[in-house]
């Protein structure tokens, strides 16, 4: 009973997003059937609890969730109908334990950033999947986070948005088949989002493409 009510103190003390955290951990290990907590599940648990209408967003990185989710339910090895409460396989007891490795060594700032680059430095199964799909390193996130600490770059980067297809050719303002045309070609480069069709272009790729011309030249 003692431990109950210390875990109960531990959540109630929790940031709101950690315990949605916990709370969809439960809902997605009971839909796999009582499957023991993997990092996969503790990874899609984590973004769907920190997510605005269905996306992560955090510099550069933006992910779909609920595609995620989706791949997590459908390929993730299913359970034997119990426990009632998920028990930690050892990969996440692992995982947990990195986290903490990483926090003590100051490598990491605490909260959603110190969660977020534990997965990513996890190096394993879909998070590894997922950003090495989207070509994002924790290196990037770790520079991004030093930098919005310095003041050197707003809450978003401009180089960091990304850009669906048609979001592309109006900023570019060309028509979209062009946007497509350049990407089969290798002149724009673009990635798609882990597990789906949609693709996404940087904002510094789009400006790359963008060449100065001789003013006296210039028509509209």
């Amino acid at each position: 009973m003692a431990s109950e009510d210390a875990a109960a103190a531990a959540i109630k003390g929790s940031a709101p997003w950690r315990v949605e955290a916990k709370r969809i951990e439960r809902q997605l290990t009971e839909a796999l059937d009582f499957a023991a907590l993997t990092p996969d599940i503790a990874f899609v648990a984590f973004l769907k609890a920190c997510s605005q209408f269905g996306f992560f967003r955090f510099g550069p990185i933006t992910l779909d969730v609920d595609v995620l989710e989706d791949i997590l339910l459908r390929t993730h090895p299913r359970g034997d109908g119990g426990p009632e409460y998920p028990l930690a396989s050892e990969e996440s007891i692992a995982l947990g334990k990195l986290g903490w490795d990483l926090f003590r060594s100051s490598e990491v700032s605490p909260g959603q950033r110190e969660t977020l680059l534990t997965f990513m430095h996890w190096g394993k199964d879909l998070p590894a999947r997922v950003f090495g799909e989207l070509g994002v390193t924790p290196q990037d996130v770790e520079q991004y986070i030093s930098e919005l600490s310095s003041g050197s770059r707003g809450a978003r980067p401009a180089s960091g948005r990304l850009f669906s297809t048609d979001e592309a050719a109006e900023y570019l303002g060309v028509h979209v088949q062009t946007i497509r045309a350049w990407i089969r070609s290798g002149k724009l480069p673009a990635s798609r989002l882990a597990g789906m069709k949609s693709i996404r272009i940087r904002e510094a790729d789009l400006e790359a493409v963008l060449e100065p011309i001789d003013p006296s030249s210039a028509e509209d």
